[in-house]
This record gives structure tokens, sequence and C-alpha cells, in this order.
């Protein structure tokens, strides 16, 4: 019982041979530094899921605080992800306003902005418990094996098709423009084509525009080529993104960018800890699609990252308590205000390369959030919302990357390299989801037609008798099942029948 009891909540067993000793400090420094970073990236991907900048601040300490329990990564670190923060944002989007379509009301504009953020809660805590039951399930049911049809491939291309639907995203405040809100199929193509027109007309914020072009060209510069240099004298992970907030601060204060440039700021930021509410599920029935692909990306990108990880610090993660840890995270989150949460790449290669070496340093970035959220909110109403735009796109820069695999992938696999670039093609022009579904169908439909072709291979055996002909034997190089039985027969009546046609059969004598 005991056993069952600790494979079910993994701290009951970890927790009391944590060795303060030789782990301590390591998860101290991890913690507080993945701490910093999880501050502008739930300020920033706020705006992605629709919801007020405090939203990501909750999200970021209570998605870590439960998988603690749960989880058996020891490095992956959860809280806000750019791709799961569209998704969620996109059904928020569509469901909050077929609400407000569906009532009468005499809001102001400014009073509908507020009341559709209000309602942004219910939706997005009904999408979090709904993600959270299907992973479950999937756990209950022994699913885990589904996630093996994603190939690298689909994942990869899906996850680049939808860090440029992110990057996109932003041009309304990178430009400053007020942008008309584009959904369904194709509405990237007609976001850029706004934001041209915008600019044609002159309908932008000029210093919005130049702050925007400075900050990126800063940030990238300074991540590619300046902290290179920066880690050889200092090991640790320098929070740039934090800095750039400072100092977007700082010159807003001086300059008043909101007052005098007409610049955007995100305003006021409640202070305290987040409120507890049973999550909405009147929107359960309209929302399941969005809550299966969501719950899908999550367990393919945390439990992939879980594994690589274990792999390198010679540990192993239990990928079906995996699925449990990440439901319950969702599942439970949803009675706070925050959206469903993921695993972020540039968030665990820091984690786990600031020396973390237990869950226990989730203790250490909870602390510094609660710290955030109880005191700082006020000191960051004057931040340009621009400047969390520029953190988003920069940080995107290794999802782009990505692109230039492609030539590689090709050399080596082309169906590979055409599943890759068709997931991308279709994630690019359709919704995000939609590109996802087209993606994972592309790939099935290559593993059952490889599975229906199987092959032959032909392997002779001389034979030590002095007979000059070799003996010939037909290995079939796959497993039979009713799609590839006829093509198995065919093929080994082929084969037979141009073994037989150069065969020269003895001469017999008939008496």
């Amino acid at each position: 019982t005991s056993e069952a009891t600790q494979s079910l909540i993994p701290i009951l067993e970890w927790l009391p041979r944590y060795s303060i000793r030789d782990n301590l400090v390591s998860d101290m420094i991890g913690g507080f530094t993945v701490g910093i970073m999880h501050v502008p990236q739930g300020i920033a991907y706020a705006s992605l899921a629709g919801v007020r900048p405090v939203i990501g601040l909750n999200t970021s300490l209570m998605a870590p605080l439960i998988y603690m329990f749960f989880g058996t990564s020891r490095h992956i670190s959860l809280g806000v992800f750019a791709v799961v923060s569209l998704m969620s944002g996109a059904c928020n989007v569509r469901e909050t306003d077929a609400y407000f379509a569906s009532i009468s009301s005499n809001y102001t504009d400014d009073e509908l902005s507020e009341a559709k953020l209000d309602y942004a809660l219910h939706v997005l805590s009904g999408l979090g418990f709904l993600v959270g039951l299907i992973q479950i399930a999937m756990g209950m049911l022994r699913l885990d094996f589904l996630i093996s049809f994603l190939s690298d491939q689909v994942v990869n291309g899906f996850m680049v098709g939808a860090s440029f639907h992110v990057s996109v995203a932003q041009l309304d405040k990178l430009l400053g423009a007020a942008l008309p809100r584009r959904l369904g199929r194709g509405k990237l193509f007609l976001i850029i084509n706004d934001s041209i027109q915008s600019a044609i007309h002159g309908k932008i914020n000029v210093y919005t525009t130049a702050l925007s072009a400075a900050a990126m060209i800063i940030l990238f510069t300074v991540k590619t080529y300046v902290d290179p240099r920066v880690k050889r004298v200092v090991p640790l992970p320098m929070p740039y993104d934090l800095f750039l907030l400072i100092l977007g601060i700082i010159l807003s204060t001086v300059f008043d960018f909101h007052g005098t440039l007409k610049m955007k700021i995100i305003g006021h930021i409640p202070t305290g800890l987040p409120s507890v509410a049973p999550p909405d599920l009147t929107h359960l029935p309209h929302i399941f699609g969005d809550a299966a692909a969501i719950a899908v990306v999550i367990l393919v990108v945390s439990i992939s990252l879980g594994k690589v990880m274990a792999k390198k610090h010679k540990y192993e993660i239990n990928i079906r308590q995996e699925f449990f840890a990440l439901g319950l995270v969702e599942s439970i989150g949803s009675f706070f205000p925050v959206w469903p949460s993921s695993t972020a790449l540039a968030r665990t290669l820091v984690y786990e390369g600031a020396g973390t070496k237990t869950q226990f340093a989730i203790v250490f970035s909870s602390c510094l959030l609660l710290a955030v959220l109880m005191f700082v909110g006020p000191y960051l109403e004057l931040l340009p919302v621009c400047l969390l735009s520029c953190v988003i796109v920069v940080a995107l820069k290794g999802m782009f990357m990505k692109i230039g695999d492609i030539p590689s992938l090709w050399k080596v696999s082309r169906i590979d390299a055409v599943i890759f670039v068709l997931t991308l093609c279709c994630t690019l022009s359709l919704e995000v989801i939609e590109g996802l579904a087209c993606g994972a169908a592309v790939s099935i439909m290559h593993i059952l037609l490889a599975s229906k072709r199987g092959g032959f291979t032909e392997v002779e055996f001389p034979l030590d008798n002095g007979d000059k002909r070799p003996i010939k034997v037909l290995r079939y190089d796959g497993a039979l099942y009713f799609m590839n039985t006829d093509a198995f027969a065919k093929t080994l009546r082929d084969h037979a029948k141009s073994l037989l046609n150069g065969l020269k059969l003895p001469q017999t004598r008939h008496n």
C-alpha cells in the first residue's frame, strides 16, 4: 500500500531521502534562476491567452507547485508556454465572443473589454479542467503509446508553424496599431496584410514601432553574441528579458511613454494570492476539440523533454505517472485563475543548466513568484506592452532555426522531410489545431503504408555437400496482419516465380 501511494505521489518517496548537503544549494540557485525567467514570460504570454498579466504569474506559480507533488522529472519546468497559450487564447476568444454576441448589453468599449477579461477566466477554467481529465483518462486507459504516433517531424513542424502564429499575433502590439481581429483559416496572412496596410497608411505609433525594433535587435544580439562570452565569466544564466523590462519601466517613467507618446502600458496589476473557485463547466461541450489538442501537445512536449533530461542525468521517469501528474496539474489548477500550462524548452534548459538537482528547486522559484505577486505588481504598471511582445518573439528564435534542419533531414529521410514541411504548411495556412491534426494524419498514414508494404530480403546459404546451387531464403521484414496479407502473398508468388524461372531442374528418367 505504501509503495502504491508513493507511486501515485512521488514526493513521498524522494523528499524523505532528500540530501540537504548535496542538493540544497544547487536547487536554490536553479529555483531562483528559473523563477526570474517566469516573471517576464508569465506577464508576456498572458496576452496570447487573452487574460490580464497577473494571470500569467498565477499560472507560473501554481503549475510547478502541483507538479512537484506528482511528477517524476527533476528538471522540466512547467509554467506558461507560447504554443499552449496561443491555443488556449484561440479557444477563449471564440467562446467569449460567442457569449457576448448572444446577450444584449449596454457596455462601453472599455467596459466590454473588462467584461471579456473577466469572462475569459470562466472559459479557461473549464478548458484547464477538461484538459486535465483527458490526460488522466489517457493514463488510466494506458493510451500512452498513442503519443508515439506523433513523430518528431510532426511535432517540430507543428511547433514551428505555431511559433509563426504566436509572432504574427504580436504585430499589433509591436506596431502600436489597432488591427481588426482575425479568426479562422488563413488568419496569419490576413493579419500580416492588415499590418502592412496600417503601416502604409500611417496608422501605427511610430514611437512604439521604433522601441520594438530597437528592443528586439538589442535582445537578439545580446542573447546570440554577447551571452556566450558572458558565460565564460559568469557561469549562471543571465535574465536578459528581465533586464529589458526593468529598463523599459525606467524609460517609461522618465519620458512618460503613456501620457506623452501615447504608448500602451500594462496598467493596474492587483497584488495578493490567487483566489480559489470551482471551474466553470458550461462550455465543456464546445471546447472538447481544443482541450484534446492542447492535452496532446502538453504531453508530447513535457514527456519528450523529461525523457531527454532523465537520460542525460541517468535517472528514469515514469511515463504513465507523467500522464497523471500533468493531468492533475491542469485539473487542480483549474480551481485557480490560470490557463493550461506546459513545459517550455528554453526554461527547462536554463533550469537544468543552473545546476538543479531535484524537484525541491520549485520551492524557491515559487517563493520568488509569491513575492512578486504580493509586492511587485504596482511597479510593473508603467511597463510598455510592446516590450512584452519583443520578449515573446525573440524567445521563439530557437523554433524558427529548426527550418534550417530541413535540407539535412531531406538527405537522411525524404519522407520525414516531407512530413515536416506538410505539417508546417498546414499549421501556417489553417488553424493551429487543424495543422496538428493534419500532421498526425500524415504520420499515421505513413506508418500504416510502411507496415502494409513490409519487405522481403533474399538471403543465400551455400551448401557444404559440393552442390554449386545455394539455398535461397526469403525473409519478410514486418508483421503480418489483415492489411498486408494480400501484398505478402503477391510478393511471395512473384519472388517464387522469378526463382523458378532461373532454376535448371535435373533430368529424370522415366521407365
